[in-house]
């Protein structure tokens, strides 16, 4: 019998769904108890019965048909209609439960349910309910009597168009970019295969439709190669109808040249197994889609027979079929480069390939293969779509088309294959993803929840839980190409663009991603809206939705800006109005107040508060009893959840980590659909307590119990049932910081023992005297990763050696331990029979850190080394510690040993080592092949005593030196400056010189960057130094250091490429002198001098395009300067600086003054003068200045002005202002004496676009600024002015959109929305943000 490949149809699931629905008891039992019409119900389920006969029919019609796709529409409409009656129905049979479980609980618990449903709830009306059945009723009968004048058929009815069969025939003069992955995949044809025991080898070339795979298939089957080395070859298109009979024909007919007419299979497979005896074969079977492993066992059993070395060659869009036919191989065929895309465009699209004569086309070209995304058939498609058409409009128009919507035969049938043999329940959710624009990264996890939110998950007759069936759904559609990994973001996944249009073409009636954010585009049909997030979202942006009460789906997609603001309106006087939502994210806006009117939204089954500023939940929302998933991390002012969280019974998710909430809600217990609890804050009276997660067997993943101090004894920790919890992957103990500081009961560790399926522990501050026994027993074969953390009672670490999978093993201020011997590796006395067995057998990361008792390690005495697989050793802070060091290593390749100075020398076999950093420690010897490090490469050395060292490694890109008494011997000589040692950074770092330098033996061939910190004497080594010529170098920094009377001058023409340039706190120089002469090659673009107590002189170089920081420089009296084309300079404390007399250079574009006492408002700054200057930015001491700026100071040219920090200012100088016709940015920070703008305020700047007003407390009135003049101002920022309580008398101007008014008590009532005193002189204003929230 055929394997035929019969997708369902879209609305089969979501018909499958009402039926069952229908037929529910709970269902049934309210209908029945309400009177409601159950013949009105049973007939609506007749009439859906009727349509639902033809959908597979409709569904192949559409594509060519507008009338059956308009009717397809309609019935989806009518059916989602019907699913939020019915919905609605198991809600209310749902609450009704609920309250009458309620009514026989205590009086006060009884009204308080009672209150919350008074007010969330509006009266069940059967009447409304019967009378909307009755009118889709009336619909789906008007659809039964189309569906026949459309012709549409019952049954599985058309199917799509047939494809042409592939050949093995190749134009290869059409293929690009695949040479590599041919020469890979011809190796793999010629060799013998992988599995000795397999005497055909399997290998599958998998991708989406059009990706190239048969193309690459043929280009493998004729090449010479493969011709010479097989005795016979086949070439068989599959396609989607896997027929044995049919492709058993095709393989004989192939290799034998010879026709078959019998269509007796046993007749062909006898005849194919005689034909292959012992001949080595290659066989291609194109375009797979049939995943059934029994057709693929039959197929292959004649071939068994065939010579070693035989190869079968599978194309397919799916990983499940790769997986079904036991594939040796598999290659995932991924997208051409843009180089390649274009290569076979401009070979179809222009004559002879050449689009050297039409420049613009080749331009709209090169956008056009943008849009295909690598795709091969989608290149060739519109590369011969375009062939000799030059008319640059005839471009334009295919560049701004979908292609989805260019008549194009191959491309789109193509794709459109994959949706058609789709299952229905799988052709749901894929269409659902076109919620989510293009090239957006999403998360699979997240997909899941918003699949189940919106019911599409199927329950499963093999009682899977809702996630595993979304988990296969997931992996499904992965598996067939529909989604991809995201190259950029590991744990995310993206569409590619046309199966992204294929997603919007079968969805685009229904769901819409507004990218432009216009609501216009939204229909009365539209059910799943998604949108960008804007900085302001306001209620006007939205208004239009309350029109669209069956909108489903409200999903915000952020782009990651700092704050962004949702208007208050639209949560209390909107998103209450639209009571079909499943699915609400309000993630990542800043601030957000849910309203009261949430628990009117009864469908709601996801809700995801997360990054906001929430403070709390309503009650209302323990009325959601459909709610499925809540997510609240990172609410990180929210301390408190609602007390009757227990109400909500179909809570499954449950995220709250980076809360500050202080215990876990009363009776989280009674949640026992839950499957994901991020945190569980043990409380202190029992309705919190830990027993609570007695009954939460179902929960997976992450787990963080925090509080446990809050633990009386061991029997309430055995309440909590840990061993039950199977599906656990990681589980957090937590005490707080200080609660180590009492010696605790170790039976409550030893009864929280999780179950051995536990694949990550941690444990925080646990304050026993004893880690529990369960800790290293081996029964916990899946424990890969153990964390323990300021455990600070314990003696004694437990024997974790024995622990067979463990992978990463940190320990940190265990401060009771002093010694780490043979009861780290394993229980009891060592034995010869533990030693010839490896300890930690699987360890690959082991770090101690902050172990301030630690004195010896001793090691077990194991033949075969205690770490065979150690990888990464770290050991930092453990003053005390004198004991060896473990020898064979010999998979080590990190080493860390950080202020470890009592370790004594040692010696370590670490052939693979490419990273150490040994900081403040004892001498170490390591023990390297006889040809030196030479591979892999080390990468980065940080080492005190390099004086062991006669040559570094290959490839060191990174040294510091620490430690270092003699650096000028090492520095002179060769050891730093070898061939072989491409030295990228080099770091010298807590380092004394005791005489000059003689010579640089510094490495020029790769040096980039220089870091000199915490040294001393470096009158011995700079002047040297800067002398030597390093043309790569690009990053000097000489930080922390000291000098004695040091007078320092360099050219820059030795440094062409250095860029940035820095000397922070360097003692004792006293000049510094920084030449550069014209012509001089140079890149310095950054040059920063800060905190040198002892610099009273400086001269810099004339650069262009360069900005020069000197701050803390306390006795600098002079800056010299060059610097006509200097562009920006900053000055911050530098009480004694004076300009010198020619003053600031002319060109200057941005400069800062602060705290430079000599430099004030009665000199002759000479700022006028500058003709170029745009930024000024004045801050700090001044102490003489009460009004500024005074009449003449700043030139006109400027465009910001910055007043920080003037402990006496008063007033703000109206004249000097009104000098100012082109500042655009004036901000006023913290002046606490700042009352006045001056007589005229600052209605002259008529060009002011932004004025922020923070932290000036004697402030009380704005009127006399005259706002209402600044016609250019756009944002008007109001901070922490606690006594200003009036902005202004006259309206605002038309130009401001935005005004913010944050911790100013008395202004926040002058502009409360709606009935603020000043509220019509700002009602107009589009963004009005009043505490963080957005009116």
């Amino acid at each position: 019998m055929a394997g035929a490949l019969v997708g369902g149809a879209f609305l089969s699931a979501s018909l499958q769904v009402l039926f069952d629905r229908l037929a529910s008891r709970e269902v049934l039992s309210f209908i029945q108890g309400r009177k409601l019409n159950d013949a009105l119900l049973r007939k609506l389920e007749r009439k859906l019965l009727v349509v639902h006969a033809v959908l597979n029919d409709a569904e192949v019609k559409q594509f060519k048909n507008p009338h059956v796709k308009k009717w397809l529409v309609l019935l989806k409409e009518a059916v989602y209609d019907a699913e939020d009656i019915m919905d609605e129905i198991a809600t209310e049979a749902l609450r009704y439960k609920m309250e009458a479980a309620e009514s026989q609980t205590s009086t006060s618990q009884v009204g308080n349910i009672m209150e919350m449903s008074t007010w969330a709830h509006a009266p069940f009306d059967s009447q409304s309910i019967e009378s909307r059945v009755e009118k889709i009723i009336d619909r789906l009968e008007d659809m039964a009597r189309d569906r026949d004048v459309l012709a549409l058929k019952e049954g599985v009815g058309e199917k799509l168009s047939q494809r042409w069969p592939s050949t093995s025939l190749v134009d290869e003069s059409l293929v690009y970019g695949r040479d590599e992955i041919k020469e890979e995949m011809i190796q793999l044809l010629l060799s013998d295969n992988a599995r000795s025991t397999d005497a055909i080898g399997v290998i599958s070339i998998v991708g989406m439709g059009g990706a190239g795979k048969t193309t690459l298939a043929q280009l493998l089957y004729n090449d010479q190669r493969v011709k010479e080395h097989f005795d016979l070859k086949a070439w068989a298109c599959v396609s989607e109808e896997f027929d044995p009979i049919r492709v058993t024909k095709i393989i004989l007919e192939e290799i034998t040249s010879s026709t078959f007419e019998t269509n007796n299979l046993n007749q062909l497979q006898v005849k194919l197994k005689e034909t292959v005896n012992m001949k080595k074969f290659l066989l291609v079977l194109d375009d797979v889609w049939n995943e059934d492993s029994s057709n693929w066992a039959m197929l292959q059993t004649p071939l068994i027979g065939g010579a070693k070395g035989s190869k079968i060659v599978v194309t397919t869009r799916s990983t499940n079929v790769a997986a079904v036919m036991r594939a040796v191989y598999t290659h995932c065929l991924g997208e051409l480069s843009s180089e390649d895309s274009w290569s076979l465009f401009k070979k179809l699209a222009f004559e002879n390939g050449d689009s050297s004569a039409y420049p613009q086309l080749e331009a709209i070209g090169k956008k056009i293969i943008d849009k295909c995304q690598g795709l091969p058939l989608a290149i060739k498609a519109l590369g011969s779509l375009l062939h000799s058409k030059v008319e640059v409009r005839e471009w334009d128009d295919i560049l701004n088309d979908e292609i989805w919507d260019l008549s194009i035969d191959i491309v789109v049938p193509a794709l459109r294959l994959s949706y058609y043999n789709l299952p229905s329940h799988l052709k749901r959710c894929f269409a659902y993803c076109s919620i989510f624009p293009k090239e957006y990264k999403f998360n699979k996890e997240k997909l899941i929840l918003l699949w189940m939110a919106e019911g599409f998950l199927q329950e499963s007759k093999s009682k899977r839980r809702m996630e595993e069936v979304g988990d296969s759904y997931f992996h499904e559609l992965l598996s067939k190409s529909f989604f991809q990994k995201s190259i950029s973001k590991e744990s995310c996944f993206v569409m590619h663009d046309l199966i992204h249009d294929l997603a919007q073409a079968v969805s685009k009636e229904f769901s819409i991603c507004l990218e432009d954010g216009q609501v216009h585009q939204i229909s009365e049909k539209t059910r799943h809206l998604s949108y960008f997030m804007s900085k302001y979202d306001t209620f006007e942006r939205y208004e239009t939705l309350s029109e669209f009460k069956s909108l489903r789906t409200f999903l915000p997609l952020s782009m990651n800006s700092p704050a962004l603001y949702l208007s208050n309106r639209v949560l209390h006087n909107l998103l209450p109005k639209i009571r079909c939502l499943r699915v609400l994210c309000l993630c990542g806006y800043r601030y957000i107040n849910l309203p009261h009117l949430i628990g009117k939204l009864q469908h709601l089954r996801y809700l995801d508060l997360s990054h906001t500023m929430i403070k709390m939940l309503p009650t209302s929302i323990c009325t959601l009893y459909n709610l499925q998933t809540l997510i609240l991390s990172w609410c990180q002012e929210l301390n408190k959840l609602p007390s009757r969280m227990e109400n909500l019974i179909n809570l499954r998710y449950l995220d709250i980590c980076g809360t500050a909430l202080k215990e876990i809600p009363s009776h989280i217990g009674n949640l026992k659909c839950l499957q994901r609890l991020s945190d569980f804050i043990v409380g202190q009276n029992s309705e919190s307590g830990i027993g609570e997660l007695k009954e939460l067997s179902n929960i997976r993943g992450r787990l963080r119990i925090s509080k446990l101090q809050n633990v009386k004894c061991g029997r309430d920790a055995l309440e909590a049932n840990m061993r039950d919890k199977r599906h656990l992957d990681e589980l957090v103990l937590a005490w707080d910081n200080n609660a180590g500081d009492v010696i605790q009961n170790e039976d409550i560790m030893d009864n929280l023992r999780p179950h051995t399926n536990l694949k990550t522990l941690s444990i925080y501050y646990f304050g026993g005297l004893r880690f529990p026994t369960w800790i290293a027993d081996p029964l916990f074969s899946n424990l890969l990763s153990l964390r323990l953390w300021d455990c600070k009672n314990c003696s004694s670490l437990p024997p974790l050696g024995q622990l067979p999978s463990l992978k990463h093993l940190w320990m940190s201020r265990m401060k009771g331990i002093e010694r780490v011997g043979s009861e780290f590796y394993h229980y009891g006395n060592a034995s010869s029979s533990i030693t010839i067995k490896p300890s930690f057998p699987s360890l690959q990361t082991l770090r101690f850190e902050e172990m301030s008792k630690w004195e010896k390690w001793l090691c077990c005495g194991c033949r075969r080394g205690e770490f065979p697989r150690l990888q990464e050793l770290c050991i930092i802070n453990c003053l005390k510690l004198t004991g060896k060091l473990p020898k064979q290593l010999r998979s080590l390749k990190k080493l860390v040993i950080v202020e470890c100075p009592q370790l004594p020398v040692a010696s370590l076999r670490v052939p693979l080592i490419n990273e150490l950093k040994m900081i403040n420690s004892g001498k170490l010897q390591l023990k390297r092949p006889a040809g030196g490090f030479t591979a892999p490469q080390t990468s980065h050395i940080e080492i005190s005593d390099i004086s062991q060292w006669k040559q570094l490694p290959v490839g060191a890109h990174i040294l510091s030196i620490t430690k270092c008494d003699s650096l000028e011997t090492l520095i002179e000589e060769q050891v730093l400056q070898s061939n072989i040692c491409l030295l990228n950074n080099l770091e010298i770092t807590y380092c004394c010189s005791s005489r000059s330098l003689q010579r640089v033996g510094l490495p020029t061939n790769a040096l980039t960057s220089l870091q000199i910190s915490h040294s001393s004497k470096l009158e011995f080594l700079l002047p040297e130094l800067l002398r030597c010529h390093h043309p790569f170098l690009e990053n000097i920094c000489i930080a922390e250091s000291t000098c004695d009377s040091l007078a320092l001058s360099f050219s820059l023409s030795i440094f062409p490429r250095l860029h940035h340039f820095e000397i922070q706190n360097l003692e004792g120089l006293e000049f510094l002198s920084i030449l550069s002469s014209e012509g001089d090659p140079t890149s310095l673009n950054y040059l920063a001098i800060s905190e040198c107590p002892n610099l009273v002189y400086i001269e810099l170089p004339a650069l262009d395009s360069a900005w020069y920081g000197i701050s803390g420089c306390l006795k600098l009296k002079l800056l010299k300067h060059t610097l006509s084309n200097l562009q920006r300079l900053s000055l911050i404390d530098c009480p004694e600086l004076l300009f010198q007399r020619d003053g600031l250079p002319y060109n200057l574009r941005e400069l800062q003054i602060s705290s430079c006492h000599q430099l004030t408002s009665q000199m002759d700054w000479g700022l006028q003068r500058l003709a170029s200057l745009t930024k000024f930015t004045i801050s700090g001491g001044c102490q003489e200045i009460h009004s500024f700026p005074r009449e003449g100071l700043l030139p006109s040219t400027l465009t910001s002005l910055e007043i920080q920090s003037l402990p006496h200012l008063k007033s703000l100088d109206s004249k000097g202002l009104q000098q100012l016709t082109s500042l655009t940015t004036l901000f006023i920070f913290e002046c606490p004496k700042l009352q006045s703008f001056g007589e005229e305020g600052l209605q002259h700047l008529t060009s002011l676009t932004t004025l922020y007003i923070r932290g000036c407390p004697q402030f009380e009135s704005l009127i006399e600024a005259g706002l209402q003049h600044l016609i250019s101002l756009e944002e008007l920022w109001i901070l922490h002015c606690p006594k200003l309580q009036y902005l202004t008398k006259d309206r605002l101007p038309n130009s401001l959109s935005c005004l913010t008014v944050i911790k100013c008590p008395l202004l926040e009532r002058c502009c409360q929305f709606g009935r603020g005193q000043v509220w019509s002189c700002i009602a107009h204003i589009p963004h009005i943000i009043i505490n963080y929230a957005l009116y």
